[in-house]
């Protein structure tokens, strides 16, 4: 009940970039979240019976949850696509599993409501335990886990290749293949399960079910954290560096306001942090043009960095703040946003001892 609203929430917020981007990689991770967030939601027993109350079939959430199923194979398969492959193979690979998926919904869900009628179980687990083995029902458990069965490997396969834990994308990838590797255990478990009992004169075990369902929550609990691992990191890091460069960047900005891009409407907190460092290098290097200094000497990033602070607090000239050093100093730190928090840094320190 606790991860249903936070699932909602975080659909919400992908959704929102979508939006503004139109990226295959928001857009999957978007129907991805929201087909799990529907289905952790069908598990609040207000949810179900109000579901059931909208469409007076008995045991529709049950057949429901076999739509999910395969929708979310399928946006989890257009996931691994878009972070893996060319727009292209996307788009084609988004229109294939989409059409698949549609097809093994549509079988499973007409097998399912075609079956004879049994009393409204409690929940699905009880309906699995008690209705899934008989005729009908169990054709439908197959079709419906057929095609998660067929794909999750795959895509296993796909996203665990790609994986490279020294970057946080790899990461993402690492834990998203994990979480397919229990939605593959949870379908063919529960394929073979009901291949077995319908067709082999297996004996029922309600033990199954426990089962699958304990590898299904760790599945989507591991799929949430790895679709969300990068946004959020990304937003954290993004939002320190907003908060480091702060001063400077108000200091510098005030001097030199044509310098100002606005950020476009709906952009991400990264993408914030990107525009607030470059109004600040681009002032930096008009004020450098303002103290006049000559471009002979060439320091280090942390001497060039001492010296724009002496300059902007003290208004102190050094011949190590020119424009020269600054471009040198920015090819030192070789990210645009490490040299940007050196400057900030030494600003700060500035800052401490003329306070002190």
């Amino acid at each position: 009940m606790v991860l249903a609203p936070l699932m909602w929430i975080a659909v919400a917020s992908r959704a929102w970039r979508w939006w503004w981007s139109r990226s295959w990689v928001l857009g999957s991770m978007v129907v991805a979240l929201g087909v799990v967030a529907v289905h952790l939601s069908l598990n609040i027993p207000a949810v179900e019976t109000l579901v059931q109350t909208v469409v007076p079939i008995p045991n529709f959430s049950t057949g429901l949850r076999m739509v999910l199923f395969n929708l979310m194979a399928a946006s989890s398969g257009v996931l691994a696509l878009a972070v893996t492959s060319d727009p292209e193979k996307v788009a084609r690979g988004a229109r294939v599993l989409g059409l698949i998926a549609v097809v093994g919904s549509v079988v499973a869900m007409a097998i399912f409501v075609c079956a004879p009628t049994v009393p409204q179980a409690a929940d699905g687990f009880e309906f699995d335990i008690s209705f899934s083995h008989l005729p009908g029902y169990a054709e439908a458990g197959i079709a419906g886990a057929l095609f998660p069965a067929l794909l999750c490997p795959a895509l296993m396969v796909m996203t665990s290749r790609a994986a490279d834990v020294r970057s946080l994308t790899g990461w993402s990838l690492t834990l998203l293949s994990v979480g397919l590797a229990s939605a593959t255990a949870w379908a063919w478990i529960r394929l073979s399960y009901f291949v077995a009992v319908r067709y082999l004169s297996a004996p029922q075990l309600p033990v199954v079910f426990e089962v699958t369902r304990a590898v299904s929550a760790v599945g989507v609990l591991v799929i949430f954290v790895g679709m969300m691992l990068s946004p959020v990191v990304s937003r954290v890091r993004a939002q320190r560096i907003l908060w480091a460069i702060g001063p400077l960047h108000r200091e510098l900005v005030s001097r030199w306001p044509g310098v100002r891009r606005p950020s476009r409407r709906g952009s991400s907190t990264e993408e914030r942090a990107s525009d607030r460092v470059t109004e600040l290098l681009d002032a930096l290097s008009m004020e450098a043009q303002r103290a006049a200094q000559p471009n002979v000497y060439v320091a280090h990033s942390s001497e060039v960095a001492a010296a724009a602070s002496d300059w902007l607090l003290h208004a102190r000239p050094s011949p190590a703040f020119n424009s020269a050093g600054i471009r040198s100093a920015a090819l030192e730190a070789e990210l645009d946003r490490r040299w940007a928090l050196t400057l900030a840094r030494k600003y700060r320190d500035g800052q401490r001892e003329v306070s002190a």
